[in-house]
């Protein structure tokens, strides 16, 4: 026995709001234009433009100091000692170097027991000619204790080249002051204590925070 609405198709409801005679399917809890996944997704309001918002994650982390950058690596404090005592062991010939320059020098300055006399006769040079070569000597001194400076303010800033060349003058300076070491008294000390002060300002720039200092700067 049929029933009724024999042969009839399957039944298609018109979309649209509810009537309440069908149970409501729950809206969509993402906002407009992100996928549950929280990726952006083109909609209508934005005319299939990227508009760049993002669903919040809980599980998104925020970058590390290594991703966000390079870590700048600090200064120790042995290449600041470094820099004061390659400094104030090369100011006394830089003073002495300009000072001869401009300060008046007579024969009568130097004292007797140099010989001065008898040398200027054995060469057969006049004085004047003398102390020209010597203000020459004292602009040489004046400029190398620049150039030593210099590097030593290299050797701050890091600069492999200007360690090795601080060590390589500093021996070579060493070596011509120590050969040339008179006999002792205030002219000893003031020739030695230049030497101490090179030597440890070298040794400092290869401490071992200095060294790896210098190792993470290349």
């Amino acid at each position: 026995m049929s029933t009724g609405n024999q042969g009839e198709g399957p039944r298609y409801y018109p979309s649209g709001p509810s009537t309440g005679q069908y149970a409501q399917y729950p809206q969509n809890p993402y906002p407009q234009g992100v996928q549950p996944g929280g990726e952006p997704q083109a909609g209508p309001s934005t005319g299939g433009r990227y508009t760049g918002q993002f669903a919040y994650s809980p599980y998104s982390q925020a970058p590390t100091p290594s991703e966000a950058g390079p870590r700048e690596v600090r200064r120790p404090g042995t290449m600041v000692g470094a820099l004061v005592l390659l400094v104030l062991s090369a100011v006394p010939f830089l003073v002495f170097g300009v000072l001869g320059l401009f300060v008046p020098i007579s024969q009568d300055m130097f004292p007797p027991e140099l010989g001065l006399d008898a040398m200027l006769t054995q060469y057969n040079v006049s004085f004047d000619q003398f102390l020209q070569a010597v203000r020459l000597l004292l602009a040489l001194v004046a400029v190398l204790a620049l150039v030593y400076i210099g590097i030593a303010v290299a050797a701050f800033a890091g600069k492999s080249w200007g360690r090795v060349a601080a060590t390589a003058l500093t021996v070579l300076f060493c070596g011509f002051l120590l050969l040339n070491l008179g006999g002792g008294g205030a002219s000893s000390l003031i020739v030695v204590a230049p030497v101490v002060l090179a030597v440890a300002g070298v040794v400092l720039m290869f401490v071992r925070p200095s060294a790896d200092w210098f190792a993470a700067r290349r």
